[in-house]
């Protein structure tokens, strides 16, 4: 590795840190001028001898991995195919890294599919190209080479979540059963750091939620009566696990779990109103018990919001 050489990577990586703070911002404005940044990092990068320093074309590939996010964050159909453009190229790179040696090459060629699948669903929610791609992803973080990624536990359930979703979206028969089936999935993968990790509970209550909507495919041409469909058990217990844990993360003050506490406070209500009416009244109270949740999470616009809803299911107030 020659001086020049070190000296290029490290403007580059100077231009890619001001890109990402620029990124994160999350406004479209800061996802514009970070593409500048991330193509001037771009042009030092092609520079380097790629060929012959792995290292040198890891960062080449994060360079167009950043860029890809740039991309998917200004929006539109004409970014969203740039950024596609990114993304191959980049996981073109990243698969001649040998995977081993470094768990950083690994870990990005499983975000890069994982976040080429999301761009497809963003230009089309029924691409089967997504399944394929959070497949991908999946393989590489299940591969030996990915043993030594400190977090890989946790982008697996991330990946399962986006591969349950993608075929939540699908219409295709057996999809709803894919979704379950991956949903249940990252579940399983987060349950012992759920309660005490925030991104953990993200990736749970997505999973939740995805499974309800999945088990919701079914339960739509069931009837009512005196046999319970199949499904029924596992997606109330979905939901009132959900609400605990939404319940449990609210009493530490964080409150971002509110939208989908709402949803799966909705679902719970249809589903034991519909196939169990003798629990609903008991859901309702436990989930809306002051002395189990802050006030701030039940007066909140999500819950009461919530609340209507419910009011206008089955005549409840809550």
């Amino acid at each position: 590795m020659t001086d020049d050489a070190s000296e290029i990577d490290a403007q580059a990586s100077v231009l890619m840190k001001s890109g990402i703070r620029l990124l994160n911002e999350g406004s479209r404005e800061g996802a514009a001028e970070a593409l500048g940044y991330f193509d001037r990092a771009l042009s030092l990068r092609r520079r380097l001898p790629i060929d012959m320093v792995p290292v040198f074309r890891y960062g080449l590939a994060a360079c167009l991995l950043n860029r890809a996010d740039a991309f998917v964050r200004l929006g539109g159909d004409g970014n969203l195919e740039a950024a596609l453009g990114a993304y191959d190229e980049a996981t073109s790179l990243l698969r001649t890294l040998p995977l081993g040696d470094d768990p950083r090459f690994a870990r990005r060629l499983a975000m890069a599919h994982q976040n080429r699948g999301i761009a497809l669903q963003l230009r089309d929610a029924t691409d089967l190209g997504a399944v394929a791609a959070f497949n991908e992803a999946l393989n590489v973080l299940a591969a030996p080479e990915a043993a030594s990624i400190t977090d890989r536990e946790y982008l697996r359930a991330a990946a399962l979540v986006n591969l349950a979703n993608a075929w939540a979206a699908m219409k295709a028969e057996g999809a709803a059963a894919f979704a379950r089936q991956a949903a249940l999935d990252a579940m399983t993968l987060v349950a012992e750091s759920e309660a005490t990790d925030t991104a953990a509970a993200e990736v749970g209550l997505k999973a939740r939620h995805i499974l309800c909507r999945a088990v919701a495919q079914n339960l739509s041409t069931a009837s009512s009566g005196a046999h319970v469909p199949d499904g029924v058990h596992e997606a109330t217990d979905a939901v009132d696990d959900g609400l605990r844990l939404v319940r449990l993360w609210e009493q530490n003050g964080i409150a971002r779990f509110r939208p989908v506490a709402a949803d799966l406070l909705v679902f719970g209500v249809f589903v034991y109103g519909t196939f169990q009416p003798h629990f609903v009244d008991e859901f309702v109270r436990e989930n809306l018990d002051p002395a189990s949740a802050p006030s701030e999470f039940l007066e909140s616009v999500e819950i009461r919001g919530a609340i209507a809803r419910i009011s206008g299911l089955f005549g409840r107030s809550g």
